[in-house]
């Protein structure tokens, strides 16, 4: 009897690898489908090779063995060998290359073999010329037996050959695990070739998968087991195998607004228990139109879906399934989460053939329509300035930082006490070579996402330090200067001193410099942030609180912090002529006065609004009525021309 302990051991593995798979939800994935049929194909074999040593030894047989060995060889060897093919199919499907085996003549040639492989066994029947099972000798090994290994060895030489071709649409590491059950697989026929007593073919079949199922499969980073569908690591890793085959598809992304705030209410569970009713009920409507699609899912407010070259009217399908799935969740959800999505169409290559543009597109194309917008198209969106900026913005926020495209506008800041511009704010604009004017809404963010803000930062402190070093603003009755410094900046262990290092370099006084930082930072001080605020204030440099009312910030908190003045965000001076907000703001200067804070009214923009604001005594009052910001020049103009106290107020 030959070793069949290797087979024992192989069984584990296999039914390991089936658990993971049915608990974590995923095979409804077709790559995972693929691979899940190969293992259940592979532990079938392992339990076939175990039988039929227990069936056909020890000789002469039954005639109920007889037939029983006959049957169970004729399954092995049927199985086995369609086992190779699987998971060549399987390397197409991973690859996301399957295009490559859409045509008659292309699957004739994966199949092809195979078939061959179950004409020669059902003609074994009655010819024996493959393998035969006798009562007095047991198996038997017949003469074309030689053309399954034949076989099998096709499967592997193509195989191994075309994942050397796709090598590039691979990690290294993923390509070793693939490519790795075939030398396994290889190496154990060999052996048995050699040792035909040791069977260790199906356990270096189950190893390899395992490798497979450990390094490329990756269930944790693949599927997101709360919700049941594929990641957006997984998405991006498709659109990549995408872009490189060039195969024709359509994406579509579906952000849901308002993500964040519902995940608040309702919970991470329950909101995952959300979206797997949304994707679930989208996967039941697309199935049963069979639509060739892909679905994965971005943490917290982005649903992907890849359709196939062979899908048609997507647009129409997926608007259907999209209103469904808003009944279905009215009629179920107790929770009253409405469901009312924005969704962008994207035609591959047509539209967008980059995958780092798909990419900036999927995350940011809700910006590039009006607000109740619901549907955008890639077609209509790529053509447009803005598009063009946000995808080249890394290159423009570069140049602005080293080619001197940076540019400090100020906008001047009334006392209303002294009847002059007392200060004024430092507000960075860039004017690039190629795009003109760009938004600080546009960069400022960009460069937070991508780290410049950082150098950034340093640069627009350079600027204004620059700037006032080179001009008397004192004698022009200017105080100061305020710079906004960002979360990121605030983060630096080593601010100050780069502070303290261009304070040297342009014989900086500290009095001149007001930093300002926002309401929404107070969210999130740290231990740095505070440390570095205190040992500025140390310094000599003043702090103010910009955007107050955006937020929700704790009186206590601006008690104690180093805090000058409080800057009175625009959306709360915009309802000073509401009854409710002209209570709030009233309130709001009674309460910052108690706690000594002076207060800038951002945004005043009519003579009555100012008026209104004087007549609250808020000191310093700043918005577009006295000026809009201005370049550096224009500023000492605009300066030389109206900051004598003893002209007329300029707003009566």
């Amino acid at each position: 009897m030959k070793n069949f302990y290797f087979d024992i051991c192989a069984i584990p593995i296999y039914l390991m690898i089936l658990h993971v798979y049915f608990t974590r939800k995923m095979t409804k994935f077709r790559s995972f489908k693929m691979f899940l049929i190969m293992d259940i194909t592979s532990l079938l074999c392992a339990i076939f090779d175990i039988l039929m040593e227990f069936v056909v030894n020890p000789v002469p047989l039954t005639q109920t063995e007889v037939i029983l060995g006959t049957i169970i060889s004729f399954s092995y060897k049927l199985l086995r060998n369609a086992g190779l093919a699987i998971y060549l199919v399987f390397i197409f499907s991973i690859t996301k290359t399957e295009n490559r085996i859409s045509s008659l003549r292309s699957r004739l040639l994966l199949w092809g073999p195979n078939i061959l492989v179950v004409i020669l066994l059902i003609q074994n029947f009655f010819t024996g010329n493959v393998f035969s099972v006798t009562a007095a000798q047991g198996y038997q090994r017949g003469p074309l037996l030689n053309v399954l290994y034949g076989v099998a060895l096709l499967y592997l030489v193509e195989g191994i050959v075309y994942c050397t071709i796709c090598r590039k649409y691979l990690e290294t590491n993923k390509w070793y695990a693939l490519i790795s059950v075939y030398i396994l697989t290889a190496l154990a026929v060999f052996t048995q070739f050699l040792i035909p007593q040791l069977m260790v073919e199906m356990f270096s079949t189950a190893i390899g998968l395992l490798m497979v199922m450990m390094i490329v499969m990756r269930p944790e980073e693949t599927v997101d087991s709360a919700i049941g569908i594929q990641t957006f690591k997984t998405f991006r890793n498709d659109l990549h195998n995408l872009t490189l085959t060039k195969e024709k598809a359509t994406l579509t992304v579906i952000h849901i607004p308002q993500a964040e705030n519902n995940r608040n209410y309702l919970g991470d569970e329950n909101y995952s228990t959300f979206i797997s009713q949304i994707t679930e009920n989208m996967e039941k409507y697309l199935d049963t139109l069979n639509h060739d699609y892909q679905i994965y899912f971005e943490h917290p407010d982005n649903i992907y879906l890849i359709f196939g070259s062979n899908s048609k009217n997507v647009e129409e399908a997926l608007d259907s399934c999209l209103r469904m799935t808003r009944i279905y969740l009215k009629q179920n959800d107790k929770k009253e989460i409405w469901f009312d999505p924005q969704i962008c169409l994207i035609r591959y290559p047509e539209d967008i053939g980059d995958e780092t543009e798909i990419i900036n597109l999927c995350h940011r194309f809700t910006v590039f329509g009006g607000r109740n917008q619901k549907v955008f198209r890639a077609s209509e969106i790529v053509s447009s300035r803005d598009f063009s900026i946000q995808n080249n913005i890394d290159e423009i926020l570069e140049r602005a930082i080293n080619d001197e495209e940076l540019k400090m506008y100020y906008q001047p800041i009334f006392s209303v006490r002294e009847n002059i511009f007392h200060s004024a704010e430092a507000l960075a604009r860039i004017i690039d070579r190629d795009y003109g004017a760009i938004s600080p809404n546009v960069f400022i963010p960009a460069a937070e996402r991508s780290g410049t803000i950082i150098p950034l930062g340093e640069k627009i402190i350079d600027q204004v330090f620059r700037f006032i070093s080179q001009h008397e603003l004192q004698d022009l009755n200017v105080s100061y200067i305020e710079i906004n410094l960002s979360v990121a900046q605030l983060l630096q262990y080593d601010l100050p001193d780069v502070i303290q290092r261009l304070q040297k370099k342009y014989n900086i006084d500290p009095s001149m410099i007001n930093f300002e930082i926002t309401e929404s930072l107070l969210d999130s001080m740290s231990y740095v942030m505070d440390a570095n605020i205190k040992k500025l204030s140390e310094m000599g440099y003043c702090f103010s609180l910009d955007d107050y009312g955006v937020g929700y910030s704790n009186i206590q908190r601006l008690r104690k912090l180093p805090l000058s003045m409080i800057k009175i965000d625009k959306s709360m001076v915009d309802d000073i002529f509401t009854e409710d907000g002209g209570v709030i703001i009233k309130n709001t200067v009674r309460m910052m006065q108690g706690i000594n804070k002076k207060l800038i009214m951002e945004g005043a923009e009519t003579k009555e609004t100012v008026d209104m604001l004087s007549s609250l005594s808020c000191e310093y009052i700043q918005g577009f009525y006295f000026s809009k910001p201005l370049p550096e020049n224009e500023f000492i103009s605009f300066l030389q021309q109206n900051n004598d106290p003893s002209k007329p107020k300029l707003y009566s």
